[in-house]
């Protein structure tokens, strides 16, 4: 939901977010499950040809990375792309514990209770696969999860999404608030899971790593959590399968290069989870955020 907003920020004023975000709440509340996520996509599958900047930047990183492709497999695979994005974003409005039950199947729990059973906490590595979100209810709906994430303006848009959060077990540390260096300390005392997302351009510390074929600016978070914290890794993604169910699959825990260097640790630590990310976008492109400027800096 988060990178919705930001890019609706981009070309419509603070009070029509505002309002576009309670219509699509009261929306949510009113149709049934499937209506809604059917519309979603119909949201979606317009965002694609109402959005010409983003249409283009999906089209030019498909190409970029999948130069094989002839124009019709880029453009269906763009298409879809913003499709999932609608999809998800009805999807998250409208959903419950108990219905997140209903459409999620979960894969690895094992490796999970593997992970907390060191009891030092755990970091849980994803990236904006399919739908995130719904992904995180899945993890929250069995162990305790907090995600990082930038605050959004305007306020009531990121208090609405702190909220739907909330309501499925997911607790969120805005990034530069106050307390949130303590809330992060208080996540691995408290053998919680802290879910990062680290395959997005943004300006946190990072580093260059390899990203499908080129540099990409990448954060260095979740290695230098784990690290500093020994905490064990968990690496989980979610895909949309038939009738827009969901399965979500978690690896871990997982081997770590510890070199005793950790600045370098820290980078090649990074660049291993993100070659994971990538991977999975290889599997299902479709399901990504290609209109996301990833590769806007270069080394």
């Amino acid at each position: 939901m988060n990178y919705w907003i930001r890019q609706t920020r981009k070309s419509i004023s603070q009070t029509s977010i505002i309002w576009l975000a309670r219509l699509i709440q009261l929306f949510a509340r009113l149709v049934p499950y499937r209506a809604g996520v059917i519309a979603g996509g119909m949201v979606g599958f317009l965002a694609f040809y109402l959005l010409p900047r983003e249409r283009s930047r999906a089209l030019a990183h498909l190409s970029q990375v999948f130069g094989d492709k002839d124009r019709s497999w880029i453009a269906k695979t763009a298409r879809s792309s913003f499709i999932n994005l609608g999809k998800s974003l009805l999807e998250i409005m409208m959903m419950s514990p108990v219905r997140a039950s209903h459409v999620v199947d979960i894969e690895g729990l094992d490796n999970a209770n593997k992970a907390f059973d060191r009891g030092r906490g755990v970091v849980y590595v994803t990236g904006h696969i399919g739908n995130w979100e719904l992904a995180a209810y899945a993890v929250a709906s069995k162990y305790p999860l907090s995600v990082i994430a930038a605050p959004i303006e305007p306020k009531q848009v990121n208090d609405m999404i702190v909220s739907l959060r909330e309501k499925l077990g997911v607790k969120t540390i805005l990034r530069s608030r106050p307390g949130a260096a303590k809330e992060l300390i208080r996540v691995f005392k408290e053998n919680r899971a802290l879910a990062i997302l680290i395959d997005q351009d943004t300006d946190v510390e990072g580093a260059f790593v390899d990203f499908l074929g080129r540099p990409a600016w990448t954060p260095t978070a979740a290695a230098s959590m784990a690290i500093k914290f020994n905490a064990p890794v968990l690496f989980g993604y979610i895909k949309r399968i038939r009738n827009d169910r969901h399965t979500f699959t978690i690896e871990g825990p997982l081997d770590l290069i510890l070199t005793g260097n950790r600045e370098q640790d820290i980078i090649e630590n990074t660049a291993m989870l993100t070659k994971k990310i990538a991977d999975c976008i290889l599997n299902t492109p479709e399901e990504w955020v290609w209109m996301h400027r990833r590769w806007r800096r270069q080394p």
